[in-house]
C-alpha cells in the first residue's frame, strides 16, 4: 500500500467519524430523505445507520461529508 493511499484511508476514517456522529446528534433536526436526495443516495441509507446502525458503504461518507460540512456553515452567500 503506497503512502497516499495510506493517507486517503485514514481521511476516510476520519470523515466517517465526523459523518456519523453528526448524524447521531442532529437526527431530530435534520431532513434525512432531503440528505439523501441531494447526493443520489438509496432510499433509506441514512435512516439504517441511525435506527439500525447499519454500516454506510465507504462511497457515500465524502459525498454526505460534503453535504453535512454545507449544513453545518453559517455562510452568507
Amino acid at each position: 500500500m503506497s503512502k497516499e493511499e495510506l493517507e486517503q484511508q485514514k481521511q476516510l476514517k476520519k470523515n466517517r467519524k465526523r459523518v456519523e456522529k453528526w448524524l447521531i446528534s442532529n437526527q431530530k433536526f435534520i431532513n434525512i430523505t432531503g440528505i439523501e436526495k441531494e447526493i443520489s443516495a438509496p432510499k433509506g441509507l441514512v435512516q439504517k445507520f441511525i435506527k439500525y446502525d447499519k454500516k454506510i458503504n465507504d462511497k457515500w461518507i465524502e459525498p454526505l461529508h460534503g453535504v453535512l460540512k454545507k449544513i453545518s456553515t453559517f455562510s452568507l452567500r
